[in-house]
């Protein structure tokens, strides 16, 4: 009932004629794009954009004015709770083409193909004020049992899919690349941290 009366109010939006803000601030948030439904009644996320806007770390608007948070508690058993989440993960993958899966309760996890990725993404999600968090490959997003389409669900996805979007068409491969050589160093570290930790160990032992 709720996604049905949000697609009725769509249509009635879409009826009026397109105000444009008024603003002098390239920083004031992105302006909204409208749902766009396909044949059967869902949001056709992959059809929302065709451009967007510059990220908010390059100095464009970001997707929100003020941060939107995972919730501090959250049941995953209520039904908007759970459809908030089917949503969420069938929007991601229309935009992005990662998967998603609920993670622990008021997170949803998208897989990534490496932890650098993970984290480029966490840092730029976060910029366009969505809380964002990362766990090795995996990108986690906000989801909550009051997110509306037309509100939080479309927050998420949108930030997913502008930062995506900017990673896959047009960061430099040098700055990928240069992800990948800190994601080994950073695992070479750790293995010398724990040779000497063991170095120690064995030394202590043999006292």
């Amino acid at each position: 009932m709720k996604q049905e009366i949000e697609r009725a109010t769509d249509a009635v939006e879409a009826s009026q004629p397109e105000q444009q803000p008024v603003t002098s601030d390239p920083r004031a948030p992105m302006a909204s794009a409208p749902l766009v439904y396909n044949a059967e009644g869902d949001v056709a996320w992959d059809q929302m954009w065709e451009a967007f806007c510059v990220l908010a770390s390059q100095g464009g608007p970001p997707h929100r004015d003020t941060m939107l948070h995972a919730p501090l508690a959250a049941d995953p058993t209520t039904p908007g709770y759970q459809q908030a989440a089917e949503e969420i993960i069938r929007g991601i993958r229309l935009v992005s083409g990662l998967a998603a899966a609920p993670a622990t309760p008021g997170w949803i996890a998208i897989e990534c193909e490496s932890p650098g990725k993970a984290q480029w993404l966490r840092e730029q999600i976060r910029l366009e004020n969505v809380e964002a968090q990362c766990k090795d490959t995996e990108l986690w997003v906000p989801v909550a049992e009051d997110y509306t389409v037309k509100g939080e669900v479309k927050n998420v996805i949108t930030a997913v899919a502008k930062t995506t979007h900017y990673w896959n068409d047009h960061l430099a491969a040098e700055i990928k690349m240069t992800l990948v050589w800190e994601e080994k160093l950073a695992a070479l570290g750790k293995r010398v941290r724990q040779w000497i930790r063991t170095v120690q160990n064995l030394g202590s032992t043999t006292r």
